[in-house]
């Protein structure tokens, strides 16, 4: 005998604010719902997320793309034009990079971020250079305790920064790149 996968559940007075809450969200109220236990499952049993991103492959940058047709209402459309737009990029990246951060869970950085990324680790990268003569100077010369800050800490906080940036940068160049 088939079992049926239907859930009937009475929301009583919550009824229009469940179907308010799914027309913010753009969803059908079946799709709210699965979604909603999608992400109770998913919390409670935490290597349900891990499992499937371990089962994806990374993105090799010569790995070969496969076309697929995603149909939208106009209305739909435009604002995915103006999200793409506002993130520097095509619709079509930033359709990509939605679904590459659903995922995989990683930061999908569009030319904005990518320029901040880039504007942060050149100006961390002086601060670093600035520091390292500092360093010398307390490691040479007596110094007393308020004047003996732990440059060489700051400093490897610094350059962890830099290399995690400079990595995420990379990756970000590596999973875009054709």
């Amino acid at each position: 005998m088939r079992r049926r996968e239907r859930l009937c559940v009475e929301l009583a007075g919550m009824r229009p604010d469940w179907e308010a809450w799914c027309v913010r969200r753009g969803v059908t109220a079946g799709d709210g719902v699965r979604q909603l236990i999608t992400a109770a499952l998913d919390a409670e049993e935490s290597g349900s997320v891990a499992a499937v991103r371990t089962a994806m492959q990374p993105n090799a940058v010569d790995e070969p793309r496969t076309r697929i047709e995603v149909r939208l209402a106009r209305s739909e459309l435009e604002a995915v034009d103006k999200r793409a737009a506002a993130a520097g990029l095509s619709s079509n990246r930033w359709i990509v990079a939605l679904i590459r951060a659903q995922l995989t869970r990683e930061p999908q950085l569009g030319q904005i971020e990518m320029r901040l990324l880039s504007d942060s680790n050149q100006q961390l990268a002086a601060v670093s250079r600035w520091l390292a003569p500092l360093a010398r100077d307390v490691a040479a010369g007596p110094s007393t305790p308020d004047r003996e800050p732990n440059i060489g800490a700051v400093r490897q906080q610094i350059d962890a920064h830099l290399r995690a940036v400079a990595a995420v940068i990379r990756a970000n160049l590596d999973r875009w790149s054709r």
